[in-house]
C-alpha cells in the first residue's frame, strides 16, 4: 500500500525547520506540483475545519505549519527558548546573529547586565567563549544550532 499525496505533504510539513516549496516538495516526495498543491489545501481546509491550534501558512515562497496566534504565549514555554528570560534571549541572538563578536561589544550595546547572561549561556552550552587579549571572543556552539533547530549560524541570519 502507498503512501497518499496528502498524508507525504503533512508528514513533510511536520518535520519541516523551515519553509517548503511546491518545487522541493515535488522533488523529494514524488509527486506532480499540481497535486502538492492540492494537498495543501485539503491539508488547510481540514485544519480549519477541525479548529486546529496549527495552520498551513506561506511564507518566503514555502509552506510550513505555524501556530495560531492564539496559543503562542499558552505553549511559549514548551518552545525552543521559552525557558529562557527574554533579556538573556535578547543577548543570545544579538552573539548568534554578529558572532564572532567580543564580550566587550556585546556588553557595549546590551548594557553591564550582558556579563550575567553571557555567564548563563556559556553555562547552558549555547556560547563558546574564548579568551582573546583581554576581551573574550563570543560565538554559538553546536548545542545552539540543535537546540533551535538550526544547521548553522547562517540560518540564523537569513
Amino acid at each position: 500500500m502507498g503512501v497518499s499525496v496528502k498524508a507525504a505533504v503533512e508528514a513533510a510539513l511536520f518535520v519541516a525547520t523551515k519553509p517548503l516549496s511546491l518545487e522541493e516538495l515535488s522533488r523529494v516526495l514524488r509527486f506532480p506540483e499540481e497535486e502538492i498543491y492540492s494537498a495543501l489545501e485539503e491539508i488547510a481546509a481540514e485544519l480549519e475545519r477541525e479548529g486546529k491550534p496549527y495552520r498551513v501558512a506561506k511564507k518566503s515562497g514555502g509552506y510550513l505549519l505555524e501556530l495560531r496566534e492564539e496559543y503562542a504565549e499558552l505553549v511559549r514555554p514548551f518552545a525552543p527558548g521559552g525557558d529562557i528570560p527574554e533579556p538573556v534571549l535578547r543577548t543570545l541572538a544579538l552573539i548568534a546573529y554578529r558572532g564572532p563578536i567580543t564580550q566587550a561589544e556585546v556588553v557595549k550595546i546590551r548594557g553591564q547586565r550582558a556579563y550575567a547572561h553571557i555567564r548563563e549561556l556559556v553555562d547552558r552550552g549555547f556560547v563558546r567563549a574564548e579568551r582573546k587579549g583581554s576581551t573574550k571572543v563570543l560565538e554559538v556552539t553546536e548545542e545552539f544550532l540543535e537546540y533551535f533547530g538550526l544547521e548553522s549560524p547562517e540560518d540564523f541570519r537569513a
